[in-house]
């Protein structure tokens, strides 16, 4: 008879309950974003893959071309590679976890925390480079981890072969880099110090390259576009602005993780553990100075930066009620959200009933709330509601006219769900202006006439007024789903 208990492994075996959870977790991911359609960002991640550059986030694009190329507008396919990158990110904190000498339970729970937290639940089920960056970032970490216990040259060379794929995920990869570099810098001494140094930095920028290239080529022009992007101009005084910026990851995450991570921060600093320590004060340094220099404030964006901390917070062995406490409320979170996008009639009355509902208006800039026109936390919910529908109503209303917007949900959307050969092209948005910006894309002479789509009650633009002062509206569109507020859309036809 078969002994079982004759059988050995190594200490690294695959955790077969891991395994299952890991996809009983993407399985439920996978039904919250069923018949949910593609929100205004992602149809500009989506249009921007099939176009692609490398001026921003080229590696989740060049994955969503792929993925489109494969199963065309299948919205769940194109968001499979998120959620699968989502399960290897839990996997990879659990690893990191252990790196560091974590119990196997307690690592457990670090995962669950990490998983089950609002942001990794939405950048993991939606298209968003917070997708990809924290899987390359997390694996920086391990293989930095494994370099600084065996002081080899091999991992200082993977470590920056992730991290370089971090950059090419999002600008602020750069950030992180910047930290693990001044970790090796800080960490060694004489010639050892500098041979380590550029086996890590040589890969990164390598593998970085395209992007590089591309920013200097272009004056870094998108980066200085981005300069509006969750400016809040309600917050002026210096005070204001580090009070939001320190509670801002709370709309990612509960308020009792961020908690364990700054005790984390102040726990990393005590130990001198400047791997755990720098790349965390890097990310957390420049968006600061973003927050009281110019009011660009945004709680996701400080998140990666505090991966580093994820073990050294749970290292401090917390009580099991605050465990219980992470793990509940960053799932009640996540599964809200989750919900409400699935279902945005779920808060339908109590949204109406609530004052905070049109506080939404109040985190977006001026110049950002006219090329965002949402204004409710309910409309930012049923963005992802409703394009399909509006797609097939605008066709059969207009001309085959270029179109053109301010709003970029419009064209983007317009382009992914409509089905009639049209061109699309953006006004006013610097963001696009090697995209489909109509003025940079176009050489005259222009069309005669164009279509001009927004919001109802949106300026036509100056720039299209001076080109076309000739105007006729031709239709008034809604876009709308049950349980969602109607948003009404009119399209005029510009001529000259």
């Amino acid at each position: 008879m078969f002994r079982f208990h004759n059988i050995r492994g190594g200490p690294n075996s695959v955790n077969l309950l891991g395994l299952v959870l890991l996809g009983a977790y993407t399985l439920l991911k996978l039904w919250l974003i069923a018949d949910v359609e593609l929100g205004k960002d992602e149809v500009v991640y989506w249009y921007w893959g099939q176009h692609l550059d490398a001026l921003y986030a080229l590696l989740p694009l060049a994955v969503f071309k792929l993925t489109h190329a494969l199963y065309p507008h299948q919205e769940w396919f194109l968001r499979l590679p998120s959620a699968l990158l989502g399960a290897f990110s839990t996997a990879l904190v659990y690893r990191l976890c252990r790196m560091q000498g974590l119990a196997g339970r307690l690592a457990l729970w670090a995962a669950a925390a990490f998983a089950l937290s609002h942001w990794t639940w939405h950048t993991s089920s939606y298209l968003h480079p917070d997708g990809f960056l924290v899987p390359c970032w997390l694996l920086a970490l391990c293989m930095a981890r494994q370099a600084a216990a065996t002081n080899a040259l091999r991992p200082y060379i993977c470590t920056g072969l992730a991290a370089g794929l971090a950059i090419l995920c999002k600008y602020s990869g750069a950030f992180l880099v910047g930290g693990l570099a001044l970790w090796i810098a800080l960490g060694h001494q004489g010639k050892e110090r500098w041979h380590l140094l550029a086996a890590f930095l040589v890969p990164a920028f390598s593998v970085a390259a395209p992007l590089i290239y591309a920013q200097f080529s272009t004056s870094f022009y998108l980066p200085q576009t981005l300069s509006t992007l969750s400016r809040i101009d309600e917050l002026g005084h210096p005070l204001s602005r580090l009070l939001f910026f320190a509670v801002g990851p709370l709309f990612f995450i509960s308020p009792f993780l961020l908690f364990l991570l700054y005790a984390g921060l102040v726990r990393a600093a005590k130990r001198c553990d400047l791997l755990a320590l720098l790349p965390a004060l890097c990310t957390i340094g420049v968006f600061l100075l973003f927050a009281l220099g110019r009011g660009q404030i945004k709680g996701n964006w400080l998140l990666p930066g505090l991966l580093s901390l994820w073990p050294v917070a749970f290292a401090a062995r917390p009580r099991r009620w605050l465990l219980v406490a992470v793990v509940a409320t960053g799932l009640l979170q996540a599964l809200a959200i989750g919900l409400g996008l699935k279902y945005p009639g779920l808060y339908r009355d109590l949204t109406a009933r609530s004052g905070l509902d049109k506080s939404y208006v109040g985190l977006v800039s001026q110049e950002d709330r006219g090329r965002e026109p949402s204004h409710s936390w309910s409309e930012r919910l049923c963005e992802y509601s409703g394009w399909h529908r509006f797609a097939a109503d605008v066709e059969e209303v207009i001309p085959p006219l270029p179109l053109l917007s301010t709003q970029y949900s419009i064209p983007f959307a317009l382009a992914y769900y409509g089905r009639a050969e049209q061109e699309y092209y953006t006004v006013d948005d610097p963001r696009f202006r090697d995209l489909t910006d109509f003025y940079g894309q176009r050489k005259a002479p222009y069309p005669e006439e164009v279509l001009f789509a927004v919001r109802t009650g949106g300026p036509v633009p100056e720039s299209l007024r001076a080109t076309y002062p000739q105007r006729e509206l031709i239709a008034e569109i809604d876009r709308g789903r049950a349980g969602c507020p109607s948003v009404s859309y009119q399209v005029f036809r510009l001529g000259r």
